[in-house]
C-alpha cells in the first residue's frame, strides 16, 4: 500500500510540475524607454494573476519596426502577440482591446516642444485659432493622433522617423512638436546633447481624449482575459495607481497644467461610446 501511494504521489507531482511549467509568453515590439511604464504595468497585471493562471514571461522582440510594421506583426501574431497603443476605430477592429485605460488619460494632455528662440512668439498665443494660424506642428505620420490634429485643422508636417522629428524642429521644418506630458521632459533630457536649443512652451497645453489600451492578437483571447483580470485586481488593491504615480508623479507636478491655458481638441477617431479616461484623481495631485 505504501509503495502504491508513493507511486501515485510521484505521478501527481510529475503532472502538476508539467502543467505549472507551461509559461505564457507575452511578446511585444515596443521596447524603448518611452514604454517602460507600460511594460511594468503589464508585468504587474501578470503577477496579479500568477497564483490563478501560472507562470509567464515577457519577451521583447528584437526587431527594428515602425509603428505600422509593429501593428502588422501583432496582427500576424507569430512574433508579436501583445501591444500597447492609443485606441482608434481601426485598432479596435484589428485586435482585441483590453478596455482599461492604462495611462489614465495622461497622454491626451499635450505640451509643445519648441525652439528656445521662439519662446516670446509662443507666449503671445491666447487661443487655439491663433496657434493654428501662426504656427505649424510636426508629428509622426503613422501615429494614431495624426488624424486628430488634421481633423481639428491644425497645420502639421508628418514623418515616419520618430528621432527625425527633433532634428526637423531644430532645423525649422516646423514650429512645435506636441508631446504627452509624460514624454516631453524625458525627451528633452534624452536629446539635450544634440538638441539643446529645444524647450517646452510654458504657457499652454492641448487636450484630447486619448485612452491607451493593451491590445492582443485576435487569436489569443485568453491573453486579453488574463491581462484584464490582472489590471482589475491591481486597480482594486491600489498597486495600479501606485505604479502610475511612481512613473508620472514628478512629471504631473512639473507640467503644472492648472496654470496653463488649455486648448481643447475633438477626437473623432475614437469608436462611438468610448468613455473618457478618469484623469481627475491624478490631476488633483498637482
Amino acid at each position: 500500500m505504501i509503495k502504491i501511494n508513493s507511486i501515485l504521489l510521484i505521478i501527481l507531482m510529475f503532472f502538476s510540475a508539467d502543467a505549472f511549467s507551461e509559461s505564457l509568453a507575452l511578446r511585444y515590439f515596443q521596447t524603448d524607454l518611452r514604454y517602460e511604464y507600460r511594460i511594468e504595468l503589464l508585468r504587474l497585471a501578470m503577477d496579479s494573476t500568477f497564483e490563478s493562471d501560472g507562470p509567464y514571461s515577457l519577451e521583447p522582440v528584437n526587431v527594428k519596426a515602425t509603428q505600422k510594421r509593429g501593428l502588422i506583426l501583432l496582427e500576424q501574431g507569430t512574433k508579436v502577440n501583445v501591444g500597447f497603443f492609443p485606441l482608434n476605430k481601426e485598432r479596435e477592429s484589428r485586435f482585441i482591446p483590453v478596455r482599461i485605460p492604462i495611462l489614465s488619460g495622461i497622454l491626451g494632455y499635450r505640451v509643445c516642444l519648441i525652439r528656445k528662440e521662439s519662446l516670446s512668439d509662443f507666449s503671445e498665443i491666447e487661443s487655439l485659432e491663433q496657434l493654428k494660424t501662426k504656427f505649424k506642428a510636426g508629428f509622426g505620420s503613422q501615429w494614431a493622433d495624426m488624424g486628430i490634429l488634421r481633423a481639428n485643422n491644425i497645420p502639421v508636417v508628418g514623418t515616419v522617423k520618430y528621432d527625425g522629428l527633433f532634428k526637423m524642429l531644430s532645423g525649422r521644418r516646423f514650429d512645435y512638436f506636441p508631446r504627452g506630458i509624460n514624454e516631453a521632459w524625458n525627451e528633452l533630457s534624452d536629446e539635450k546633447t544634440d538638441h539643446s536649443d529645444l524647450t517646452v512652451a510654458p504657457d499652454f497645453a492641448l487636450y484630447y481624449p486619448y485612452p491607451v489600451y493593451f491590445f492582443v492578437n485576435k487569436n489569443h483571447p485568453e491573453i486579453a482575459d488574463r491581462i484584464e483580470r490582472g489590471l482589475k485586481i491591481s486597480l482594486e488593491n491600489g498597486t495600479f495607481r501606485k505604479l502610475f504615480l511612481q512613473y508620472h508623479g514628478d512629471i504631473i507636478r512639473q507640467a503644472d497644467l492648472k496654470n496653463r491655458k488649455m486648448f481643447m481638441l475633438e477626437n473623432p477617431t475614437l469608436p462611438e461610446g468610448t468613455p473618457e479616461p478618469d484623469t481627475g484623481w491624478w490631476l488633483q495631485r498637482q
